[in-house]
């Protein structure tokens, strides 16, 4: 795949449906006009794919590979959410990273009130966890602290619970979900887009977890709806278990192609 000497390439994304993430879909919404509701399932969806793809050979090899997709549909009853992002790396002919997430939340929206409920799924693979699939469930309420042109910020808090495969913890944890989605339009090609969700445990008192995502994405060529975006994502985990560390942080640059 490479020739001899060192090259180093970096190229990505292309945004159908976001990994990334939640809030830059609901971000993307705030461009235009809200639509008339749509007439069925299948229409209304806005989103992203994207691909990233970056290595080297010569004196070391590595080769780093991220994908994903992310979809939104909004309507003035409730909005609608999903996302896979999949993370793939490897130095010296030997995998560092393999893991994938898939995601899924709908809100339920109150007529003129900031208040809302949400229920979502999540489904995590990880090479490289004492686990090998985590699956969780959570249901709570939202409040948008702000949404107006430039930026947008909405609060969760729910409870719900998560449960390992393939790990030494055999069983199902209630867990807490305290989050937050922010949005921010720099300018009319470029914005900031950013999400927390921490996990406290209701068991083991003490234990917690959360994922912390951050990006920054500027319009490139606006005909195309191409993008250039770069971030960072961090999992934390205070209690990963054997082998594991508690930080778990990726950083990416991607192109993006949304529809």
């Amino acid at each position: 795949m490479f020739g001899k000497g060192t090259t180093i390439f970096s190229f990505a994304a292309i945004s159908l449906l976001a990994g990334t993430t939640l809030a830059e879909a609901r971000f993307s919404m705030m461009d235009d006009a809200p639509p008339a509701d749509p007439t069925s399932w299948t229409e209304g969806w806005k989103g992203t794919v994207e691909f990233g793809l970056n290595g080297s050979d010569g004196n070391s090899e590595s080769l780093n590979f991220r994908a994903g997709t992310s979809a939104k549909r909004e309507t003035s009853d409730y909005d609608t959410t999903a996302g896979l992002v999949y993370s793939r790396a490897s130095s010296d002919g030997t995998v560092t990273t393999n893991k994938a997430e898939l995601n899924l939340r709908n809100d339920w929206k109150f007529k003129d009130s900031p208040w809302r409920v949400f229920a979502l799924g999540k489904l995590e693979y990880d090479d490289f966890q004492a686990w090998e699939y985590r699956a969780s469930a959570f249901g709570g309420v939202g409040y948008e602290a702000i949404k107006n042109d430039t930026t947008f910020l909405l609060l969760r808090a729910g409870l719900g619970f998560s449960k390992e495969f393939n790990s030494p913890e055999n069983k199902i944890t209630p867990e807490g979900l305290l989050g937050a989605d922010f949005s921010y339009k720099c300018s009319e090609r470029s914005k900031f887009t950013s999400s927390l969700d921490v996990y406290p445990s209701l068991d083991e008192f003490g234990d917690y977890r959360f994922n912390l995502k951050a990006a920054y994405e500027i319009v490139v060529d606006p005909e195309t709806k191409m993008s250039f975006k770069i971030g960072a994502e961090d999992r934390y985990d205070s209690n990963p278990g054997a082998g594991a560390k508690k930080n778990d942080i990726d950083y990416f640059a991607l192109l993006v192609w949304s529809y």
